[in-house]
């Protein structure tokens, strides 16, 4: 097997592998000797069956596969042995003609590959020149106030109530459906839907807030919670994925539970679940405790704030040549381009992913980052944290059985390393640029996120 590399500018070369007839002839002939040891056909005894009648059935089958791969596999040993570094997967060139393949035809085979070289490039952003800002949450005393409110609420007890609807309730109605298959033949089921007021429709709340716990309602199942037909038959109907009855929409339903949300007093007892690890006795200093720990809680969304704009300045300054014609080409043999796609936005955003992924594996390599078990299953426990808030203070057995089964995730445990090694990477960047730390409340902290979600939709 012969290839040669040629690299046509910067960023694209040809590579071109030329597979000769004795490369792989031997290696065809004992695999047809090894489908016919495998073979069971009609009018032949296992092993018996003529090599030439093998050949007419397995032959091209085989040859394709073992030349396609002879050929992927010098592709990739050649990049690896003479340390080529590439972006995305080689692609066949247009003018790529590989001969037919016919195992009553064996031939020399041609393939050419184009293939996308990783440029060279310079990260900016990140030198002790560049200043960022880093907010340090420092919530009012108003704020503080509000926050306790809040979690006294959040650790309160559930309670059965029968006075009048509050928005903070939670409301389980059971409703009367019907459903029918395509003969007409019905069944009538009890459907259970479950929800907070505040989250329903605008239209079914007014209604809601009219009634009392036994009492019944003329409801859409649909305009509940504005839930597609999917979701109803899930969620609401307990139905099977195969099951096809239509159902009817309208209902009635009654009010058979209404729940409410009693707080905790604020005392020792709230203070207990608070701050487990610590002794806190009075509100005083509680509130002392509450400030250190909301502007602790603050510090990774404003970390993650000086990360964006860092992200952001290298993005913009950082400038990596991308080669667009291969990238569409790639685009089109991978099918991750839809036929009814803007091909200017896609090969933006294509560009842009690329160049990310460029910057952030230079900076890896640079600050030759490593991941721990240990720093993963904290990252994991972080997010765990991050659900629940104060509902598990304390509970660290819970928290570490939902981090092990996020672990154990190969989707959510691969985003782990991901999300851990890209923490680490900012926080060696943090150490080359200049960090100016700026004070705010609560409130102003939040308009701050508020514009950058609504800078993220646009």
């Amino acid at each position: 097997m012969n290839i040669d590399f040629i690299k046509n500018d910067s960023q694209v070369a040809n590579l071109t592998i030329s597979i000769a007839k004795e490369d792989y002839i031997s290696e065809f002939e004992n695999e047809i000797k090894k489908q016919r040891n495998k073979a069971h056909l009609k009018g032949f005894r296992k092993g018996k069956t003529p090599l030439s009648y093998v050949k007419n059935l397995y032959g091209d089958q085989v040859l394709a596969q073992m030349v396609n791969e002879k050929a992927i596999s010098g592709l990739y040993n050649y990049l690896k042995e003479n340390e080529i570094e590439t972006i995305l997967d080689p692609v066949l060139s247009d003018d790529n003609d590989v001969a037919e393949i016919s195992h009553k035809d064996l031939k020399d085979f041609t393939f050419k590959f184009d293939v996308a070289l990783t440029p060279s490039f310079e990260v900016k952003g990140i030198n002790s020149s560049d200043e960022y800002i880093r907010y340090n949450v420092v919530p009012s005393e108003k704020e503080l106030e509000e926050n306790l409110e809040k979690i006294a609420s959040q650790l309160g007890e559930r309670k059965t109530i029968k006075t009048d609807i509050e928005e903070n309730d939670v409301i389980t109605l059971m409703a009367d459906v019907l459903l029918t298959d395509e003969e007409g033949l019905t069944e009538p089921i009890e459907a259970e839907v479950k929800f907070l007021v505040s989250d329903i429709k605008e239209e079914v709340k007014e209604k809601i807030l009219k009634l009392k716990m036994d009492e019944s309602i003329d409801v859409n199942l649909m305009e509940i919670e504005g839930k597609d037909d999917t979701f109803i038959r899930k969620y609401y109907l307990k139905m099977e994925d195969a099951d096809t009855r239509s159902y009817n929409q309208d209902v009635k339903a009654s009010i058979t539970n209404v729940e409410r949300m009693h707080p905790m007093e604020v005392g020792e007892d709230l203070f207990e679940k608070m701050f487990p690890e610590d002794e806190v006795k009075t509100k005083e200093a509680a509130l002392v405790k509450l400030k250190e720990k909301t502007t602790e809680e603050h510090g990774q969304s404003s970390q993650n704030i000086l990360f964006r704009n860092v992200m952001e300045k290298m993005m913009a300054e950082t400038k990596i040549d991308l080669p667009d014609d291969f990238l569409m080409n790639w685009a089109k043999n991978a099918q991750v381009l839809k036929e009814d796609a803007d091909e200017a936005q896609f090969l933006e955003f294509l560009k842009s992913d690329i160049k990310w992924n460029l910057i952030k594996g230079s900076l890896i390599k640079k600050y030759d980052l490593k991941v721990e078990e240990e720093e993963i299953m904290e990252r994991a426990k972080e997010q765990v944290k991050g659900y629940f808030g104060y509902n598990v203070a304390g509970n660290d057995q819970y928290i570490q059985m939902i981090a092990q089964n996020l672990m154990n995730d190969k989707e959510q445990r691969k985003k782990l390393v991901d999300e851990t090694v890209t923490i680490k990477m900012y926080k060696e960047i943090e150490k080359d640029v200049t960090v100016k730390f700026e004070e705010k409340n609560m409130e102003d902290f939040y308009k701050i996120i508020d514009d950058i979600n609504k800078q993220n939709k646009q």
